[in-house]
């Protein structure tokens, strides 16, 4: 005990010296300090790869040393804590054995004393029971596995830090968290129950291990311990045979209900399983890069499904991963080298599923699936058979992730072929009816699309749409180039007949048109295909109605939209000072645009006709207030405007949706006056000296003109667009 306090304290001193040199405080003599002064310098030629690489990683490395100095002080001192409370238990328990006249031995067998247990003297000898001695003999014992679980627990934790021979690990024990060597022993024992055969498990067992998951999920120790045990085989073959209940026969104590509390309790070990990989998918460490690029190799192989695992029980890496993937969120390299390999393979692969044509053969268009059960639990719309269902909820978890994901046209063009070029993938659970063997029977709302719109969302804004007011941060090209590629591909979808644009990410589209309001605006209210000085490029004029038509058939993604896209306009009225009139003239512009769009999408319907394309009299009302932090770039200028709109713009949208429609659809400009007006009026707010000093601008009825004769001029712009003229 004495050695194992001493190195405690040598480790502590050690820890003091290494956050010296990895950060030094106050100091310029650190790594950290070395590698501000490495990124700020100049650097030319080969030093400005090599070298500035090299004095980059090397200062990293020092701050490695420094968590892993701070870790194994940490192990080290729960070890001896843990041996002085085995070695006072044990005390205690000697102690009360004695008491009994029970006798332990150095190796820890209880035998009985013969001698008086009170040691008065009095002659007449004690001796004491089996059960006694039984007893005293399993406290013993209990008390010494206790320990030898704590020094294996501890030698284990130690020998994480020692795996890497050139390479100190980045995560580490920091005594934050319940000791190490709990963490360890809770491993080891999630790992024995998954190097089990899962359909063995009791469901009592699958309970303890998603108990284990759930209370060390975020522990990147423990994730990083676990995956590299368990290995990427035996990691997915776990989840593959686990989830597929062929196999699986419920035992006598699991109950009447077993297959229901199975699936419930599946669902779970996905959800928790899942967010352990996806810590550990964060260690830098090489043996992790090793598990991540394999689990990517795997992703077209059977990686088990039980006994019956064949042709119709095939469980590919791609649809284990992918399920477990719907939790956590994953590290960004891992998640494009992973979505690159799948779409590869679906690519590759087309025509290689079951379905079948009338005549028996496959179907050239077919996703190489197998939808023969549940791979996932709780939707009924998702069996999770389709792998781009979890990898792009995972990739909605990243938005880093989903940009480069978006973005990438290397080795294939991901945003054509997620959005335009894949073909549709029935995937519902085997609960609900029947469709038929075509995919074009199931009428259901479709999970990948629902998960595609999310990644969507993520990948060109910047912000998990998950996330309740998370700020929008500032685009990058990448995000742009998000923006552009998700209208092109989306509006191709209007001359698919197969392929139709889909409902489940208009309401998704209505958040990105907002989150880019700037651009989006300034293009609604171009008639020149000239963007103004030191603006973006405009965007494609032709995809963007397309795609805001689409939009428009769903009553409350168009609602967003026409709300949204005020904050565009109230910060173009803040910040046009050269010439305001202009920002009068392009609000104008956008509102007939917006208009158009919407009359193409539902013609002049209402009542219970609009009521048959989505819309009807219950519709959501999204409060302009609750939008801006959605929308990068807008500031408090906008906010001026925005409080006169929203006082009256929830009405005027009322009487707009349900206002009688007209046969010239130009006159449904007539149902936004009120609008048009409330913006003039926030226009004027802005601008009012100057446009007292103007013609045309008064505030009785010149603007009003100015916005009204905007609005149809955007009307005809669109009209333009569309062909229609």
């Amino acid at each position: 005990m004495d050695k194992l306090q001493s190195a405690v304290t040598d480790w502590s001193d050690m820890t003091d010296k290494l956050k010296t040199l990895a950060d030094a405080e106050g100091g310029d003599l650190s790594a950290a300090g070395l590698a501000k002064k490495a990124d700020g310098a100049e650097w030319s030629g080969q030093n400005a790869t090599v070298t500035k690489e090299f004095v980059t990683k090397t200062a990293a490395e020092f701050g490695d040393a420094a968590t892993a100095a701070k870790s194994i002080h940490t192990i080290l001192e729960k070890a001896h804590e843990a041996f002085v409370r085995h070695k006072n238990d044990l005390n205690e328990a000697v102690e009360d054995a004695k008491k009994k006249n029970i006798y332990i031995t150095a190796d820890g067998t209880a035998i009985p004393a013969f001698c008086s247990a009170n040691g008065a003297g009095d002659g007449e000898d004690q001796q004491a029971t089996q059960a006694e001695i039984d007893g005293a003999a399993e406290a013993i014992g209990a008390i010494l596995t206790a320990a030898s679980e704590t020094d294996q627990a501890t030698a284990d934790a130690l020998r994480y830090h020692a795996q890497e021979k050139y390479n100190f690990r980045s995560e580490g024990f920091d005594g934050t968290y319940d000791n190490p060597q709990r963490v360890i022993m809770d491993a080891n024992e999630l790992i024995a129950l998954s190097k089990r055969d899962p359909d063995d498990l009791s469901n009592e067992e699958l309970r303890r291990y998603n108990d284990l998951l759930k209370r060390n999920e975020e522990d990147p120790v423990f994730a990083e311990y676990f995956a590299l045990e368990m290995g990427p085989e035996g990691t997915l073959g776990f989840y593959a045979d686990a989830a597929t209940l062929d196999d699986w026969k419920p035992s006598d104590e699991d109950g009447q209900d077993s297959r229901e509390a199975r699936m419930d309790l599946l669902s779970l070990t996905e959800h928790h399983l899942g967010a352990t990989l996806a810590t550990a998918s964060h260690s830098d460490s090489e043996a992790m890069q090793k598990w991540k690029d394999r689990v990517v190799e795997l992703g077209p192989q059977d990686v088990g499904g039980g006994p019956r695992s064949g042709p119709h029980h095939t469980v590919l890496g791609f649809q284990a991963m992918s399920n477990l993937m719907r939790n956590g969120t994953y590290e960004k390299d891992f998640l494009n080298d992973y979505g690159d390999a799948l779409v590869t393979y679906e690519k590759e692969n087309i025509g290689k599923g079951e379905s079948k044509t009338i005549g028996g053969g496959p179907r050239k268009d077919d996703l190489p699936y197998s939808n023969f059960g549940q791979l996932h639990y709780g939707d009924e719309n998702d069996a999770g058979t389709d792998p781009m269902t979890g990898f792009m909820t995972a990739l909605s978890k990243n938005p880093d992730a989903s940009t480069e994901f978006f973005s990438s046209e290397e080795p294939h063009d991901n945003s054509a072929w997620v959005l335009k070029d894949r073909p549709e993938f029935n995937d519902f659970a085997p609960e609900t009816p029947h469709y038929g063997e075509y995919v074009e029977d199931y009428e259901g709302p479709s999970a990948v699309y629902e998960a595609v719109g999310e990644a969507l969302v993520a990948g060109a804004t910047g912000m998990d749409p998950s996330g309740e007011m998370a700020q929008a941060p500032d685009h990058t090209d990448q995000h742009r180039k998000v923006l552009e590629k998700s209208l092109e591909h989306l509006a191709a979808r209007k001359s698919d007949l197969e392929k139709n644009f889909p409902a489940e990410i208009r309401d998704d589209m209505a958040k990105v048109l907002v989150n880019h309001g700037v651009s989006v605006h300034a293009t609604m209210s171009d008639n020149d295909n000239r963007p103004a000085p030191n603006a973006e490029p405009l965007l494609n004029s032709d995809h963007l109605l397309e795609v805001t038509t689409q939009v428009s058939l769903d009553q409350d993604a168009h609602t967003y939209l026409s709300e949204g896209l005020q904050y565009s306009i109230m910060q173009d009225f803040a910040t046009e000072k050269n010439h305001p009139e202009d920002s009068l003239h392009r609000a104008g512009r956008t509102m007939g645009f917006l208009e158009e769009a919407r009359h193409n999408a539902i013609g002049n319907r209402v009542g219970d006709e609009l009521a048959e394309v989505g819309w009807d009299k219950n519709w959501k009302y999204h409060g302009l207030g609750v939008l801006i932090t959605g929308i990068p770039g807008v500031g408090d200028a906008a906010q001026r405007g925005l409080d006169i709109l929203e006082t009256d713009w929830l009405e005027s949208e009322q009487e707009r949706i349900n206002g009688k429609a007209v046969e010239d659809h130009k006159d449904t400009y007539r149902l936004r006056t009120k609008q048009l007006v409330l913006l003039a009026d926030a226009w004027y707010a802005y601008n009012g000296d100057w446009a007292e000093n103007q013609t045309g601008f008064s505030p009785h009825d010149g603007v009003y003109d100015e916005i009204g004769t905007a609005a149809y001029n955007g009307n005809d712009h669109a009209d333009g667009v569309a062909g229609d003229q």
